[in-house]
């Protein structure tokens, strides 16, 4: 049974030929169904590949001047960010001028403060001293008289009389007081 269908195919194709299949329906219906396949891909596809392609075009482009715009853009700022980094060295260079004057300015009024209270504080210092030493002198003398007056109303008691012993107190204050 084999051998009837092996026989059965045989026979009803013949074998290919060197450029056409033994078919000649089968050669036609492939070229049509060819035709077909290849006008509609031309009638619907082209138009929608040249639509991506433009597409993609367009939005490469799109792209591409974004980047030019965002790189000029960046460029610009670049430039901005350099002046201000100029500019921010000079500013300061100027507030470190600034800031040395103010400062020889505060040194020097602080010497001139610290020199003004040091030379008040060296009058308050002698006024203090000269008023101390008149108190002293002064309580000395009072001392010094009493002393006087003591001694020598020991030794001359019953020999001098009050207006003799007056004078001679104020005789000697004057003398100890002048500094003879």
């Amino acid at each position: 049974m084999l051998n009837t269908i092996v026989l059965a195919a045989g026979g009803a194709h013949e074998p290919n030929g060197a450029l056409f299949s033994s078919d000649v329906n089968e050669i036609i219906w492939g070229t049509v169904a060819f035709l077909i396949v290849l006008a509609l891909l031309i009638w619907k596809g082209l138009p929608a590949a040249k639509g991506m392609a433009q597409a993609r075009r367009d939005r490469l482009v799109g792209e591409l001047d974004a980047a030019a715009a965002e790189r000029e853009a960046a460029e610009t700022a670049l430039g901005e960010l350099q002046q201000r980094i100029a500019n921010a060295d000079e500013e300061c260079a100027r507030i470190r001028s600034e800031a040395d004057g103010t400062a020889a300015e505060l040194k020097a009024q602080l010497i001139a403060k610290a020199d003004a209270d040091a030379a008040e504080t060296r009058q308050r210092a002698l006024a203090d001293a000269a008023s101390a030493s008149a108190q002293v002198s002064q309580g000395l003398e009072e001392e010094l008289g009493r002393l006087a007056v003591g001694a020598a109303e020991a030794v001359v008691r019953d020999t001098l009389d009050a207006d003799t012993h007056a004078a001679l107190v104020d005789s000697y204050i004057t003398r100890v007081g002048s500094g003879s």
